[in-house]
């Protein structure tokens, strides 16, 4: 079953990305989606039919038109527990909360989550003898939805990199967090004790020790062959219509800091002005980072043919997706890797009058945007500060 959220929604490379996302979630054969706000448009963008059809589900994504339900509300599917008791139903029921506007032509919108419940969970629970809501949502908003409604079992809950949690118990609802970015393999296992159901949920961590299935260890060769080369094409194709002729194959053999070499001059219309800048005045501060991971940051991900994933590159480089900021490797290389003002903030005012202009205080809130518990679970401010103090 899919929470919610699992299209990707952000860069221009999100279409080939969600293509194969798609394929591979054929391939392991998942049965109930419910659909979160990222899905709608991107599940559309990919020519599926987007209705009623026993696999998508939501109860609170409505016909902007009509009001009525788009999809179903919810679906029921029959379990064996043994060979001697009656069959087992679990109902899936799908709501979410949407942080992007829909826009003003857009056909559908949301209804909120506990409305929809109230319309709904009444009927699902005559129908069947355990309720599962999928909840693409802040952990706040599945709590209320708990404390709301009595007639759900186990809240299966996420929400875009936030953090993992034990399960927890509101009522008569369970809260199970289900960490996003394929980190973990969330099991929900069902026993019988004394004719009713129990349910224990656990969580697998899926570290390198675990073995990769075949079929989809190949698919991922695959997936990722063709993922690369379309990214990088489509960053050729931006550079050169923004005037960069670069060479992609050569530029790899140079992308490090030396590309700060007089960019203070060369890129005054941006207020970013790269640690060589920096190193004028804060030499030993420059000598630490310069032997860190940070100054080496977009070297992982040219080993991982991921370099112009639009996703990745925010946490590798310097000022993405700000004015001035990283773009791409072939048009803003001197802002590769993650410098000192990816963490201090623009630098320009401060080389220019460093007593009148200080830059932004440090502590560990400062860190965890991108060394949060998906893409760094072993992150811990102290002894990290430790590789890296100046």
């Amino acid at each position: 079953m899919e929470i919610g959220n699992f299209m990707q929604r952000l860069g221009p490379d999100r279409a080939v990305k969600n293509e194969w996302l798609w394929q591979g979630m054929e391939l392991l054969g998942i049965e109930v989606f419910n659909i979160g706000g990222n899905d709608v448009e991107e599940l559309q963008t990919l020519g599926l039919e987007f209705r009623k059809n026993g696999r998508f589900i939501s109860a609170n994504l409505l016909s902007d038109q009509s009001g009525e339900l788009l999809l179903d509300p919810y679906v029921i599917k029959t379990l064996s527990l043994s060979p001697s008791s009656p069959p087992f139903r679990v109902g899936f029921i799908g709501f979410a909360v949407s942080k992007h506007s829909s826009g003003s032509d857009a056909s559908y919108r949301w209804e909120h989550p506990s409305e929809s419940a109230g319309k709904w969970l009444p009927e699902l629970r005559e129908k069947c003898d355990y309720v599962i809501a999928l909840a693409c949502m802040p952990l706040g908003d599945a709590i209320q939805l708990a404390i709301d409604h009595k007639g759900i079992d186990m809240i299966l809950n996420g929400f875009e990199h936030q953090s993992a949690m034990p399960p927890i118990k509101i009522s008569r609802s369970t809260i199970v967090y289900a960490e996003d970015e394929a980190k973990s393999l969330g099991e929900l296992r069902f026993s019988l004790k004394s004719g009713r159901a129990a349910v224990q949920p656990l969580n697998h961590r899926l570290t390198r020790r675990v073995a990769d299935d075949p079929e989809i260890a190949a698919f991922m060769v695959k997936a990722k062959a063709d993922i690369s080369a379309r990214q990088t094409e489509m960053a050729l194709q931006t550079a050169q219509a923004d005037g960069h002729g670069h060479d992609h194959h050569g530029h790899h053999h140079d992308h490090g800091h030396s590309h700060s070499h007089g960019s203070h001059q060369a890129h005054a219309d941006s207020n970013f002005v790269t640690s060589q800048t920096c190193a004028t005045c804060h030499a030993e501060a420059f000598r630490i980072w310069e032997g860190s991971a940070h100054a080496h940051a977009i070297d992982i991900l040219i080993r991982e043919r991921k370099e112009f994933d639009t996703q990745c590159v925010i946490c590798h480089v310097t000022g993405s997706g700000q004015p001035g900021g990283f773009q791409d490797l072939l048009r803003t290389a001197h802002l590769a890797n993650v410098q000192c003002e990816a963490c201090h903030g623009q630098g320009r005012e401060h080389s220019q009058q460093p007593t009148e202009f200080k830059m932004e205080p440090l502590g560990p809130n400062s860190c965890v945007s991108c060394h949060n518990p998906s893409n760094s679970p072993e992150f811990e401010f102290v002894s990290y500060w430790e590789a890296i103090k100046h």
